[in-house]
């Protein structure tokens, strides 16, 4: 029986691509390096914002990483909506799975508190916890958040799931001990999931609902 979700955010719940894309393109400008294409950033993202900003910039700028860190939050405080919204069926997913009791958590490597901004945004009142990127907790794949998820929660791990959309959130879900699955809609795609073992791999938002149907047979 599931009773529990834990979500990824970008590329898994939100299509956040261009604003971080643009974010980062805009330091990158200023200081006048080369950018990059959105596609490319499909690739930077998924390991937490300094991870993005050492693929981003060049190799021999990699001491500028500090300030660029501090110009990001920046700007990206100020444009992390603009372009970002949810992928078709989310919200309509969240919605139900809410009012369906299910216990709800986003767990992401973006920072905190970007992703708690997002999530209040776009999914006023649907998750219980939002556990971003701190100085307090590694990064995933270490499942230090997701266990802290589950212990909030008060539950067993075979009634929990995780869900994203890049080897970084199986892995996430493998060192939690959870079963996973993945979208293919975000920004790695399906053989990636496949690749990295994922319980099952989705095309469609209500096929997540259907699955965990199914697990609670």
């Amino acid at each position: 029986m599931i009773n529990t979700i834990i979500f990824d955010l970008d590329g898994t719940l939100i299509d956040s691509l261009v604003d971080l894309a643009n974010t980062v393109n805009v330091i990158l400008t200023e200081k006048g390096y080369p950018t990059h294409t959105l596609d490319e950033y499909r690739y930077f993202v998924g390991n937490g914002v300094l991870k993005l900003l050492e693929r981003a910039l060049p190799a021999d700028h990699q001491g500028d990483i500090t300030a660029v860190k501090k110009r990001f939050d920046e700007i990206y405080g100020e444009i992390c909506l603009e372009n970002t919204k949810p992928y078709p069926g989310i919200t309509k997913l969240i919605n139900t799975l809410a009012d369906q009791g299910y216990n709800l958590a986003v767990v992401t490597n973006k920072p905190q508190d970007h992703a708690v901004k997002i999530v209040k945004t776009l999914f006023p009142g649907c998750f219980k916890y939002i556990f971003g990127s701190s100085i307090r907790h590694p990064k995933k794949p270490d499942p230090c958040l997701t266990n802290l998820v589950i212990n909030l929660f008060d539950v067993r791990k075979n009634e929990v799931v995780y869900i994203g959309d890049s080897d970084v959130d199986i892995l996430t879900a493998k060192n939690t001990k959870v079963r996973s699955i993945g979208v293919s809609w975000g920004f790695r795609g399906r053989q990636e999931l496949l690749e990295n073992g994922a319980d099952l791999v989705v095309d469609h938002a209500n096929e997540i609902k259907e699955a965990i149907n199914d697990w609670c047979k």
